[in-house]
């Protein structure tokens, strides 16, 4: 739409600035200077004049149309360039694992290229080149395998080197296009695009490829970082789950298995990943609030007021488990406003809440390391159901019945880790 506005512009410029005139000139020299001549050489070469005028003008206006129609489609491709570069950027921005990132920017480099085949490659300390570490497009395993030497070749160019690289075949059936990762990203590694056939990349191409490269980089840098926190987050979990398991004295392996039922009820909710996230944490902390209460006391209605509260306070301290916080805070609340510490009714209680209430009942009904005499599994769902609606929710007590149904529910210790 924008080309053809340019192009009815460019007709209306040509027509008032060109036509107009040279019809106006062509009319004043038929009307006023022809009739004055005597010489017919000069008639002819006073109308050819005209015409040569009028051609020429013709001319310079199809040349300039041709001009601004590859400028147009230049500014075109670049503005779709762009639009892919920031729809990626906001991908890669929001994707939480390292392996997820090469994934995206290699379709990535092969979207925004017109590629046939994208590869990533990273070097580890360790390494002596660097190695392919993600690709992208139906041919990419098969292209790199072809001609793994001269990609590789021109990768270890790129890295080594810190700028980008280009390679095309003598016979023009392949071009490869390669930008290293920004070196103050602290990263070694670069993105590299093939184009097969007569295709070839142009100096805006590259420009692009750079600028995904600064935006991988950051991505990983994210990604790994996320990493970390959620390894360091699964480990501090586990040290905790094992001196609250330690400290009772009793009842050990709780949290496992209250995760494990709360973690395949979610699924059957079908929630998402967020969720469940939060849920199988949840589930293993609720009761770390008992670490700062004496043993001789855990036992008691008001110790068990007591643990909720606490374990929310210590949990929120944490800017890692800060969303955690409520989740264990509300774990002991019932369906029908009775429980507590707040006495919240209905869904005014958090969904995770609501599950972890649910599993932790069902693990306290079941496990032989509990304060009561266990009940079979057929018993304790007997219980679920004659306290659906007033203890628990009673869509997660149909849920939980199903999988128990489809047997996906099995009481006793937790798997070994």
């Amino acid at each position: 739409m924008f080309s053809g506005d340019i192009d009815r512009a460019a007709f209306v410029v040509y027509f008032l600035g060109a036509i107009v005139p040279l019809t106006g000139l062509a009319v004043v020299v038929d009307r006023y200077v022809l009739p004055t001549l005597d010489n017919r050489n000069a008639e002819i070469g006073l109308i050819a004049g005209v015409l040569c005028v009028g051609a020429l003008t013709l001319g310079a206006f199809l040349a300039l149309r041709q001009v601004m129609s590859a400028t147009i489609a230049r500014m075109d491709r670049d503005k779709e360039r762009l639009s892919g570069l920031l729809e990626w950027s906001k991908q890669l921005g929001a994707t939480p694992h390292v392996s997820e990132v090469l994934e995206a920017a290699t379709v990535s480099a092969a979207e925004i290229e017109d590629a046939q085949a994208a590869w990533i490659f990273l070097k580890g300390d360790q390494d002596e080149a660097p190695a392919l570490s993600g690709s992208a497009g139906e041919d990419a395993d098969h292209l790199y395998t072809r001609n793994a030497g001269a990609v590789d070749e021109i990768v270890t160019l790129s890295v080594e080197s810190g700028r980008p690289a280009m390679r095309e075949t003598s016979d023009g059936e392949m071009a490869i296009a390669v930008v290293p990762l920004p070196k103050e990203s602290g990263l070694r590694g670069a993105i590299a695009a093939m184009k097969t056939g007569d295709a070839h990349f142009d100096p805006r191409e590259l420009e692009a490829l750079e600028t995904l490269s600064g935006i991988a980089s950051v991505a990983l840098q994210a990604a790994d970082l996320r990493d970390a926190q959620r390894n360091f987050f699964s480990h501090v979990t586990d040290m905790l789950v094992t001196a609250l398991d330690s400290h009772l004295g009793f009842h050990r392996g709780h949290g496992q298995r209250v995760a494990q039922y709360a973690n395949r009820l979610g699924r059957k909710l079908e929630l998402d990943d967020a969720t469940l996230e939060r849920i199988h944490f949840a589930s293993l902390l609720h009761d770390i609030g008992m670490l700062k209460l004496d043993r001789n006391q855990q036992m008691t209605r008001a110790t068990c007021d007591q643990h909720c509260v606490l374990g929310s306070r210590m949990i929120s301290r944490v800017r890692l488990w800060r969303d955690l916080a409520p989740i264990i805070y509300h774990h002991h609340e019932w369906f029908d406003g009775n429980g507590y510490p707040d006495g919240l009714i209905g869904e005014t209680i958090p969904l995770e809440s609501r599950v972890i209430a649910l599993c932790d009942a069902v693990d306290s009904m079941t496990s032989d390391d509990s304060y009561r005499t266990p009940l079979a599994l057929e018993a304790a769902l007997e219980e679920l159901a004659q306290c659906s609606g007033t203890q628990f929710d009673p869509d997660l007590v149909e849920a939980f019945l199903d999988l128990a149904r489809d047997g996906l529910i099995e009481i006793g210790p937790p798997p070994m880790a």
